[in-house]
């Protein structure tokens, strides 16, 4: 009986208006959501917008995905090319470097 009304007590505690309205505030959104995946004070390419520009500008074409590598400081571009090809290229996020 205790365990059932514990519960219960618990249920009624976790969605209460107050801590609803913690989890809804911008400070508690940034404890759960990571919106950079690196730290990007020491970084050439900052997120995936800017892989993405750094492709299309050097290779010209359509961007067709950008992925963060996980383990790894780098992104996974993937580019249709105006000549129809489509090419897969990898950015390195601390040295604005592009392979593949």
């Amino acid at each position: 009986m205790k365990c059932i009304v514990l519960c219960l007590f618990s249920i009624g505690v976790m969605t209460s208006p107050c801590s609803m309205a913690k989890l809804n505030s911008p400070l508690a959104k940034s404890q759960y959501f990571e919106y950079a995946p690196y730290n990007s004070a020491a970084l050439k390419v900052a997120n995936k917008q800017q892989a993405a520009k750094l492709v299309k500008s050097r290779m010209g074409g359509k961007v067709l995905s950008v992925k963060a590598v996980k383990g790894q400081q780098a992104y996974k571009v993937k580019l249709l090319k105006d000549d129809g090809q489509i090419v897969s290229v990898y950015v390195n996020a601390k040295t604005g470097k592009i392979k593949g």
